[in-house]
């Protein structure tokens, strides 16, 4: 008996080596992205997945699929809830048909620069957070495409220019469009993959993105003027479904959650570093930055007041936006 113990030792620990190496036996959790391969935040999540896997000793591996070959928004909530991927990055327009407060942050006019913004999303994250796990989902990384800019085929110097223009907003945004109504534009949505073409055919005059987005959707091709004022904030998330992340190992999770974090934090340091470069890159090839006067903007502002009232207990909660300017208000306070 001690004999057969002793002889099936050896085998017992060469076999739990092989199972705990097995790939089969690893947690993988599937990821879709909208970003193109090629990209250097590509690269980044890359080195991401390979740092898990490593720091994990391969037991927990992520699936990463680019630039939107699972599709975007819906498609992703469809395919997470179906078990076909685990994960994916939104913007908060496309979370919001999880919770509708996420869309808030997004509101036209409402943010001046950066230091708003990130004083009032480190107060408002937490509770961004527990709203979506109440519906189960996990957040692993809050990610930035940063200040969204009109830019058009003619210059646009204050709210008077709006009328006529023909003005892009994405399917499914309900403050986008409750905005330029009040502006007195009806806008025309459609899909992002869509604009090019619309651009190209006059089909629209005028746009907003960011300027890394414009120069890689060669949406800056089509146009000639910027209005140098920030439209709105543009910014999204990598999220996991509670039950992908429950299967992720106990010892391993907090590690998982801090390596993902440090990327992130990575991404929106360089995404707000390659706007400021893209800013002149735009600038250089002959693209007009019109600055509005201060009563225009005020105007402009001022436009977005009742929109914001009406749109409250509709597409987000009275009480979470009077939150959120409350943490504003805060803010610009102490800078006084």
């Amino acid at each position: 008996m001690k004999r057969t113990i002793t002889v099936l030792g050896p085998i017992l620990l060469v076999l739990a080596a092989v199972f705990a190496a097995d790939p089969a036996l690893a947690v993988r959790i599937k990821i879709a992205t909208k970003t193109p391969e090629n990209f250097k935040s590509a690269k980044l999540v890359k080195e991401m997945a390979k740092e898990i896997e490593e720091k994990t000793d391969g037991k927990v591996r992520l699936k990463i699929y680019y630039g939107g070959v699972k599709g975007t928004g819906r498609d992703l909530l469809l395919k997470m809830k179906s078990g076909e991927l685990q994960g994916g990055e939104f913007t908060a327009g496309e979370a919001s048909s999880v919770v509708n407060d996420l869309q808030i942050m997004s509101i036209p006019f409402f943010f001046k620069d950066y230091d708003e913004i990130d004083y009032v999303f480190e107060r408002m994250r937490p509770y961004f957070e527990k709203e979506l796990a109440k519906r189960g989902y996990l957040v692993l990384g809050w990610m930035e495409v940063g200040f969204g800019y009109l830019m058009s085929v003619d210059p646009i110097a204050s709210r008077a220019d709006l009328p006529g223009k023909k003005v892009w907003i994405p399917q499914g945004d309900p403050i986008g469009q409750a905005g330029f109504e009040a502006m007195g534009v009806p806008p025309i949505p459609m899909t992002i993959s869509d604009v090019m073409v619309a651009l190209q055919t006059g089909q629209i005059d005028t746009v907003g993105n960011s300027f890394v987005g414009a120069i890689a959707l060669q949406w800056h091709t089509r146009i000639k003027y910027i209005t140098d004022v920030p439209l709105l904030y543009i910014y999204g998330m990598l999220m996991i479904t509670k039950e992908a992340y429950d299967k992720i190992p106990t010892e391993y999770r907090e590690e998982v959650r801090a390596i993902i974090e440090r990327t992130f934090q990575q991404l929106r340091v360089d995404i707000r570093k390659n706007n400021a470069e893209s800013r002149k890159t735009l600038t250089k090839q002959g693209i007009q930055f019109v600055t509005p006067s201060a009563a225009h903007v005020r105007d402009l502002e001022g436009a977005m007041v009742d929109v914001k009232k009406d749109l409250g207990g509709k597409e987000f909660k009275p009480e979470t936006l009077q939150r959120m300017e409350e943490i504003l208000q805060e803010y610009r306070g102490s800078r006084q």
